[in-house]
């Protein structure tokens, strides 16, 4: 552990919504703690970052490597980077005995989440990996029903991660998110969280795991008569395809999502220069994308109980919808609309429990965020520690070994 301190002088390693919104519950949580440096190889990010939180020119850094040759200067960092960017400044910041706030995931490979773990265990730093479902209302209300017996023994999760079909398009057809090299493959960045949540519910380890899935539709061979390889080349599409950039990010509201991410500034004239130049232009079955639009991962746990997760980029509504099966009757928890429903097979419970939607973006962020800070303050135990990410990061690069190998992994 690092020596006590009166104030926790915090390090942010990547400025962007993440990252920023993590360091403003470190504000907020009340506890002694400050931000006194960022990281961040955007300069406006940067020197955006260092305004909101008064952090002096001295500690403004183009780089985590910068950062990490000052090792007196701080006692913690949160690591909030892209996700095949985590190894470095997790392994930076342990050598620091720095405690650590790290996004999930961990790393992006099993022997980095490995090197992590250990280098964890002989330093004796704090690590939390923000493993949001585990914090959120609904989630936490189906794991207290399922642990007070409501559906007796699980038997089975059927989840799924929908992403509907625009916000898909957007993201990881042609957003910052579409090429594996430029961040991971898709089910580690968008459903580490699902799996996670999934090998909570269950007491049993997973002992077997299996997943199908590809780039079945955004390519070239089923690219439509007509079309063209940017919107703006004259497709004759325009007027009737669900994912023109034409209609989304120049006739649409330019300062609301997903129009505001494709420009800085917010005019006709701008977005239809990004359109004619950027990513966000070309026609979603002529781009570079080359992640999985869909996946399903099949698991097994010690005593016979069994789980489904799928990724699909295909939905019409956009939220995870997640049914646990029991002994005893069934839950259905659909984030979209806000409820869990409780079928007992007896009969004698059949219930609705609504849970109230929020505007607010990832409130759970200051349960993790207090409850890390207390732990490095007070030595208080963590939700998800470096060992337990590991655990179930585990499932997630079998998966993908079993999707890409054509192969069960045990």
């Amino acid at each position: 552990m690092n020596k006590q301190v009166n104030m926790l002088a915090i390090a942010v390693i990547g400025a962007g919504v993440r990252g920023t919104s993590l360091a403003r519950k470190v504000l907020t949580s009340g506890m002694n703690a400050v931000i006194a440096a960022v990281a961040e190889p955007d300069l406006v990010k940067r020197m955006k970052f260092a305004e909101e939180f008064s952090i002096p020119e001295s500690n403004i850094y183009e780089g985590w490597e910068e950062l990490m040759a000052n090792p007196g200067k701080f006692d913690a960092a949160i690591i909030a980077t892209l996700d095949n960017q985590h190894t470095g400044p997790a392994i930076g910041s342990l050598m620091n005995n720095w405690h650590i706030l790290i996004e999930k995931p961990l790393a992006d490979s099993y022997e980095d989440c490995l090197r992590i773990v250990n280098l964890q265990k002989e330093k004796k730093t704090v690590i939390a990996v923000c493993h949001t479902l585990r914090f959120m209302e609904g989630y936490r209300k189906l794991k207290e029903l399922l642990s007070g017996g409501v559906i007796g023994d699980l038997v089975h999760v059927e989840h799924m991660e929908a992403i509907s079909n625009f916000r898909f398009a957007h993201n990881y057809v042609r957003g910052r998110w579409a090429q594996e090299k430029l961040n991971t493959f898709l089910l580690l960045h968008k459903c580490s969280h699902d799996i996670d949540y999934i090998n909570w519910l269950f007491s049993e380890k997973c002992i077997r795991v299996s997943s199908f899935g590809s780039l079945k539709y955004f390519t070239a061979q089923n690219a439509p008569t007509g079309s063209t390889k940017r919107c703006s080349d004259g497709c004759r599409l325009t007027d009737t395809c669900p994912y023109s950039a034409i209609k989304i990010y120049v006739n649409g509201s330019l300062e609301e999502w997903p129009a505001r991410d494709i420009a800085a500034t917010h005019s006709k004239e701008s977005h239809l220069e990004a359109v004619r130049n950027g990513p966000y232009g070309l026609c979603v079955w002529h781009s570079e994308n080359d992640v999985v639009d869909h996946q399903t991962v099949m698991m097994e746990f010690e005593g016979g109980a069994t789980a489904t997760c799928t990724l699909t980029g295909f939905s019409a509504t956009n939220g995870r919808r997640i049914r646990l099966q029991g002994t005893r009757g069934e839950i259905l928890f659909d984030e979209s609309i806000g409820t869990i429903s409780i079928r007992e097979f007896s009969g004698n419970r059949n219930e609705i429990i609504n849970i109230p939607q929020t505007t607010i973006y990832h409130p759970e962020d200051q349960d993790i965020v207090n409850e890390w800070l207390a732990s490095v303050l007070s030595a208080s135990p963590v939700t998800v520690n470096a060992e337990e990410a590991l655990r179930t990061h585990a499932v997630v690069f079998a998966a993908e070994v079993s999707r890409k190998e054509n192969r069960t992994f045990q």
